[in-house]
């Protein structure tokens, strides 16, 4: 008998312990339309804003919270992005040449501000975001030559689609 009526609460007490479950966050925004000012590059990126500028749109729109806008005059805040670093760590080396780095950490780091163009306040100020990819390079038959450069070159949009990610969170997430 015991089984049975174990059998027999068991699901009752999963589903009304489920009940109150909703998705999403209960945060509101206090704002429903964003601008994106184009990104500012103080970082060693050559030609790397419009990749971020692109991808931290995307990211956005995505997640479809908040409506893009063309400029700040439509607005309700205003978001500025600024690539301030680029570092490089050394992941792994080759066992025998520790001198030679086959896999690299790059890591972007970045300052948001997120301003609120009704009350001309902050809402956070060069608040820190950064993200990290790893980069691997491939043994070059040229001694004199590396392929660190072109892998760099070709990781920028991964780069840049993982800092997007996080600097959304960042704006949409409640804080």
């Amino acid at each position: 008998m015991r089984p049975f009526l174990a059998a027999l609460l068991l699901p009752v007490l999963f589903f009304t312990g489920c009940s109150h479950y909703q998705l999403g966050t209960e945060g509101k925004l206090t704002f429903t339309r964003l601008y994106i000012a184009p990104v500012e590059n103080t970082a060693a990126l050559p030609q790397a804003a419009a990749v971020f500028s692109t991808q931290l749109r995307d990211a956005f729109l995505r997640d479809s919270r908040v409506v893009l806008v063309n400029s700040s005059d439509q607005a309700d805040a205003t978001l500025t992005v600024s690539l301030a670093q680029l570092t490089r760590g050394v992941a792994t080396a080759r066992p025998d040449d520790t001198g030679l780095t086959r896999k690299f950490e790059i890591t972007v780091h970045a300052l948001c501000t997120l301003r609120d163009n009704r009350t001309h306040a902050a809402l956070f100020e060069k608040r820190p975001v950064n993200a990290t990819r790893q980069l691997f390079t491939t043994p070059s038959p040229y001694v004199n030559e590396s392929d660190q450069l072109q892998a760099e070159y070709n990781l920028m949009p991964q780069l840049a689609t993982a800092l997007a990610d996080r600097i959304a969170h960042t704006v949409l997430d409640v804080w």
